[in-house]
């Protein structure tokens, strides 16, 4: 029998060029001096990018310092966690998230209180300071269809008592847990909800308004109240503590640049409850983007004229215009967020199949450890992805790239390491003897006889888990890791079906695009 010699190099150029690859993008990440650099961050939802886009317009008008956004980050713990770690710089937050659900500590009614205890306790406990409140309290408000309510008479939530088992209620996920949220709100009125549903803070007022749910755990500044016909009940047992909302920043900024305690100053007690339900409003049902309504804000206050541009492309699009012309409005950020998808898909790729075919190779040439390496490649499969992404960026406690790169390598390994398996062990006994009758090493034989043949197999695992993480790269927008997740999730906090599809579309296309890609390859190997 001929072996043919011609195919190492397939298998050899392939592995060089993915780690020249490696070595080309670690090479051109940009690094840039921390000091000279303000990074802002912000929750998931639009009131949370008004205020992270106030904050870094003020900071981007009046000092010479360049600010990094890192907006719609998964909930309050992702935000403090990389506050503390000093992965973000600032973040506005609310008083009583910050007393209940990252002190641990009873709530309280009076506002001043709460906002002097939790000044007291982030600045022994964590070094960070409180600027004073900007003068809103978006409390929680537990909100029904106003026809609802005038039908049965509600005025308050002690009045769903009697009804409570027969309604159903739909509550954003840190609700869902958060003791100043539905643990403690059954608790103290005594009552539950028949049916709950965890939603997306942005679809909730539709779900409610379309009656898909009957209840919900409204912002108390959301534009969206009077926008859908809704109605919130009254508090009757002060359940609900004050949410003051007011900057938090990292005191070894403020020592650095104690400019930015005046910046930000113009803040304070500036914007009332109706003002920040206007500017959630012009958000969230004119269609206007936070960068916009947060610029016209300032303006409006005579803040001063820009200092300097700051190169982000947040173009304003009115709401009645389609999705092609915000694609032609947006086109420069929509390619900034397509390479940065590509670039977490590349890399991911690129350490998974560095990682997966060498596994593949070991658990082939050691069977007895083939049942516990695809166990655990399996298992990495059954964790839910915004799971692993929270549990990541716990464990390394920093946000962005890092964390989501190794998310996507754990999910890609599965079909690489099976593939790589599977694809050696079926090869014919007469090819491995072959091999060994012209005196090739255990070496020699798995670059220059099984790997070429077993290549193409290789590859179909590739494809597989290429789409996969095309597709589960979108969720690294909640730990700041950018990507056309970005938009998928403004446009869920928005409920605008333009921003979702400027996301998702161009996810699926790239998806499709690399899977033929790498079909031609396979189709190829299998012919040659």
């Amino acid at each position: 029998m001929i072996v043919r010699r011609d195919k190492p190099s397939t298998a050899a150029w392939l592995l060089r060029r993915l780690l020249l690859a490696g070595v080309c993008c670690a090479a051109l990440t940009p690094t840039v001096p921390a000091a000279d650099v303000v990074r802002i961050g912000s929750k998931n939802f639009t009131e949370q990018e008004i205020l992270g886009e106030l904050v870094a317009q003020l900071i981007e008008r009046q000092t010479d310092l360049r600010v990094e956004r890192t907006f719609g980050l998964g909930g309050t713990g992702v935000c403090h966690a990389a506050l503390v770690t000093g992965e973000l710089d600032i973040y506005v937050e609310y008083t009583g998230t910050a007393l209940l659900n990252v002190l641990k500590t009873d709530p309280l009614s009076d506002r001043d209180e709460v906002f002097r205890i939790v000044a007291k306790a982030y600045r022994e406990q964590f070094d960070l300071r409180w600027l004073p409140p900007m003068g809103f309290n978006n409390t929680y408000a537990i909100t029904v269809r106003a026809g609802h309510a005038d039908e049965h008479g509600w005025q308050t939530i002690g009045d769903l008592a009697d009804v409570a088992g027969q309604l159903s209620a739909g509550f954003t996920a840190e609700f869902m847990e958060r003791p100043d949220g539905y643990p403690g709100l059954r608790r103290a009125y005594g009552f539950d909800f028949g049916q709950t549903a965890d939603l997306d803070p942005g679809l909730m007022y539709q779900a409610l308004a379309d009656g898909q749910v009957d209840v919900i755990c409204a912002f108390a500044t959301d534009g969206r109240i009077a926008a859908y016909k809704l109605k919130v009940l009254h508090d009757d047992r002060s359940f609900f503590p004050p949410y003051d909302a007011a900057p938090v920043i990292r005191h070894a900024l403020l020592h650095d640049h104690p400019e930015i305690r005046d910046v930000l100053a113009v803040l304070a007690g500036t914007i009332d409850d109706r003002t920040m339900r206007r500017l959630n409003h012009t958000v969230d049902e004119l269609k206007r983007t936070p960068a916009e309504v947060a610029r016209n804000w300032i303006e409006s206050r005579g803040a001063g004229s820009p200092h300097r541009t700051s190169g982000r492309a947040d173009v304003p699009i009115d709401g009645t215009v389609g999705i092609w012309a915000m694609v032609a409005a947006r086109r420069a950020e929509l390619w900034q967020k397509v390479f940065e998808h590509l670039g977490l898909t590349a890399l991911a790729m690129l350490i998974a199949i560095l990682i997966g075919v060498p596994t593949g190779i070991l658990i082939h040439r050691h069977r007895a450890a083939a049942p516990l390496v695809l166990s655990a490649t399996e298992i990495m499969q059954t964790i839910p992805s915004l799971a692993m992404l929270a549990f990541l960026f716990a464990v390394y406690g920093i946000l962005g790239a890092t964390p989501a790169v190794t998310a996507l390598v754990l999910y890609a390994l599965l079909p690489i390491v099976v593939n790589t398996f599977t694809g050696l062990k079926e090869l014919s006994p007469e090819i491995i003897e072959a091999a060994d009758g012209v005196g090739m090493s255990g070496g020699q034989r798995l670059w220059m006889v099984e790997l070429p043949l077993a290549l193409p197999i290789i590859v179909a695992g590739i494809r597989t888990s290429t789409v996969w993480t095309v597709g589960i790269a979108t969720l690294s927008t909640y730990i700041g890791a950018g990507g056309l997740g970005d938009f998928i999730s403004r446009g869920l906090a928005r409920n605008d079906p333009r921003l979702t599809l400027l996301g998702a579309v161009p996810a699926a296309v790239m998806a499709v695009i690399l899977s033929l890609a790498i079909r031609l390859v396979e189709r190829h190997l299998r012919q040659a």
